[in-house]
């Protein structure tokens, strides 16, 4: 948690509130409290408090220091805003607002990851679980530090994987995570780039063609499909999908993505050179970030899965570029289900009037993300029938090798 000038937190045993210091070395001696009702907020003095609602004691760390929560049982856990965590419980004051950070060992990490990421399919789907705590894992062990400048290794979001803590545990996911414990993939001796979305429609991606990143040998187009042709997650319920936008909802997310998506472009070298000229103006004088009325929508090239490639957003300001999978977020959904258009691999519908002006736009879809990776309802399929976790794994990261996370 991010920016919060206020934190609810419940503690189910004693607890100790500790200083920490710039290395992250906890102090030897803090202050204890109770169990029960606890708010941390940022002090006057430029620290942090703790205020028990039972009894009214606090606990406070000196200015420039966070505090840390440690459950004097380990068996205990702490809530914060009502959902449950294990381990330690930091907090850190930027300014006048706090972050919050959950401090856990790996495998109870992926406990909260992995039921939300690919849910509880139960026994049937077993060996997905197991290939979904490898990728989990492998993708937390290579982003370690990542996020060193930020305080903590990975959100616990969809910009990293979704964490929810110790809210809706499976046992049939911690199984999983059991049976594949410490186990990562490995390519060429490194921690791969393990992604992975909900449904590929029937095709995974090259890397390279979805985001301005270096082509991965074992990230790369393939049909998912078996031999005799059915689409590994053509059971999905995102298999197929439409979204549909009158000329006022789509002229309104242009003028809000857009300019989002020219920052996007500029901010570094490496997204400018993959996207070649993304704002070409009608004349002079032109404010590229005021698109204005849309004159044609045209999809200009497709990646080797059947993606989109690059979509030519006209307007009257000009002829915008967008490539691959900064399309979802410049084509935002008008029926508000989603943020994000649920994949780039679509067809467009523009509606005309006699006049030929664009009244009304339809995208016909397929799949649920970025294609790159494994297919999460793809590999429940595989596992339904009948394959193993090394199965789906070499299926999807063809050429990597399952190791252990520790040992060199």
């Amino acid at each position: 948690m991010t920016d919060e000038t206020r934190v609810a937190v419940t503690l189910s045993g004693p607890v100790e509130f500790l200083g920490l210091g710039p290395a992250g070395s906890a102090s030897a001696a803090g202050e204890r409290g109770a169990s029960g009702d606890w708010l941390i907020e940022p002090a006057v003095n430029g620290g942090i408090v703790a205020r028990s609602s039972f009894d009214l004691s606090q606990a406070s760390v000196p200015s420039g220091r966070s505090l840390l929560i440690r459950p004097v049982d380990p068996g205990h856990i702490v809530h914060v805003d009502g959902r449950p965590y294990a381990g330690d419980l930091v907090f850190q004051r930027r300014g006048d607002v706090l972050t919050v950070i959950n401090a856990v060992d790996l495998e109870t990490y992926l406990r909260g990851v992995v039921p939300w990421e690919i849910g509880r399919p139960g026994e049937a789907g077993l060996a997905a679980l197991e290939a979904q705590s490898v990728a989990a894992r492998t993708y937390t062990v290579s982003h370690l530090e990542e996020r060193r400048s930020e305080g903590f290794d990975v959100w616990a979001d969809t910009r990293d994987q979704v964490y929810k803590g110790l809210e809706g545990t499976d046992a049939w996911c911690d199984l999983a995570i059991a049976n594949t414990a410490g186990l990562v993939l490995r390519y060429g001796g490194s921690e791969i780039e393990a992604y992975y979305s909900s449904t590929c429609g029937g095709a995974t991606s090259n890397i390279q063609e979805v985001w301005p990143r270096p082509a991965q040998p074992y990230l790369h187009h393939h049909d998912d499909r078996w031999r005799g042709g059915a689409i590994f997650c053509a059971g999905s319920s995102q298999f197929t999908w439409q979204e549909a936008w009158t000329l006022a909802e789509i002229e309104a997310a242009l003028a809000a993505n857009l300019p989002s998506y020219l920052d996007w472009t500029e901010a570094s070298p490496l997204r400018s050179r993959w996207v070649d000229r993304p704002f070409r103006p009608a004349g002079t004088g032109v404010d590229p970030r005021r698109p204005g009325r849309l004159r044609d929508l045209r999809v200009r090239d497709r990646t080797s899965s059947g993606r989109v490639g690059i979509l030519e957003v006209v307007t009257e300001a000009g002829t915008y570029r967008v490539r691959g999978d900064r399309v979802r977020w410049v084509l935002q959904p008008a029926s508000g289900r989603f943020a994000i258009l649920r994949s780039s691999w679509f067809d467009l519908e523009l509606q005309r009037t006699r006049e030929g002006a664009i009244s009304g736009v339809r995208a016909s879809g397929r799949g649920f993300g970025h294609g790159i990776g494994m297919c999460q309802t793809g590999a429940l399929g595989m596992a339904r029938a009948g394959a193993d976790s090394r199965a789906i794994l070499e299926h999807y990261y063809p050429g990597t090798t399952l190791e252990p996370a520790w040992e060199r």
